[in-house]
């Protein structure tokens, strides 16, 4: 997105303008984006007419003063929806598209930088392999409609019961891992683990689904990558055989 704010600085240099706005047509909704980043003052009194006309979602050009040409505004337009589509571009190719988690691909991809930031800076961090119990049940049970819906909660709940900077992805199926930076070994991770439970619990109600994880913390497990995660797995396994 920096390079929307970018091309609007751009524009607004050229012109000499106070303000510049770009709205643009998202499908379902529309998106705005403005010169000034400081949030709107929405008083309908001192709004001026500029911002009145932005807000009501046409897609457009709207500067103060309203010097912007339409063969310039068309192309600024343009060239913030391609912005737009490159970035979902790329955002759909590093997530999954059921949970919105990053996908397997990107997980890969961080775990070797955190291995890099924990080798260069001494960073720990821990690994943890989670897996869906029992999951095969609601999708007998209650349709794949309804599993898709768990899974979907299952990634809401991770987002959110995760702390700034760890990282959830989904590898496939019912299968998730979770980078979670700064922790030393199993025993701190007890608090965040504890807070992924009740938020997993939340996730999938009224079911037979449990959950099991795996962990493994670099380097005091091991500063073996590949070692790493067979040693999550090894202990989610074995968490997993413990049940029934």
């Amino acid at each position: 997105m920096e390079f929307i704010y970018e091309a609007l600085d751009l524009v607004a240099a050229r012109y000499g303008l106070r303000d510049l706005v770009v709205v643009v047509d998202r499908g379902e909704r529309h998106q705005l984006f403005r010169l000034r980043r400081a949030p709107l003052e929405m008083n309908e009194a001192t709004l001026p007419a500029y911002l009145h006309a932005a807000l009501e979602g046409r897609p457009g050009v709207y500067a103060d003063p309203p010097v912007v040409g339409a063969v310039l505004a068309a192309s600024l337009t343009s060239l913030v929806e391609i912005a737009l589509r490159l970035d979902l571009l790329g955002h759909d190719a590093s997530h999954d598209a059921l949970t919105g988690l990053l996908n397997r691909r990107s997980y890969e991809l961080l775990l070797d930088q955190a291995v890099s930031r924990a080798r260069r800076y001494g960073w720990p961090f821990a690994l943890v392999l989670l897996d869906l119990d029992d999951f095969k049940v609601v999708n007998d049970r209650y349709g794949h409609a309804a599993g898709d819906a768990a899974l979907r909660a299952v990634g809401t709940e991770l987002r959110a019961a995760l702390r700034g900077g760890d990282v959830a992805a989904r590898l496939g199926g019912d299968e998730f891992a979770l980078l979670v930076v700064g922790v030393e070994n199993v025993s701190a991770l007890s608090p965040i683990l504890g807070r992924l439970k009740r938020a997993l619990e939340r996730a999938v109600p009224e079911t037979t689904v449990g959950f099991s994880v795996g962990v493994a913390c670099f380097p005091s497990d091991t500063d073996d990558p590949n070692a790493l995660t067979g040693l999550a797995d090894e202990r989610l396994y074995a968490a997993k055989a413990t049940i029934g």
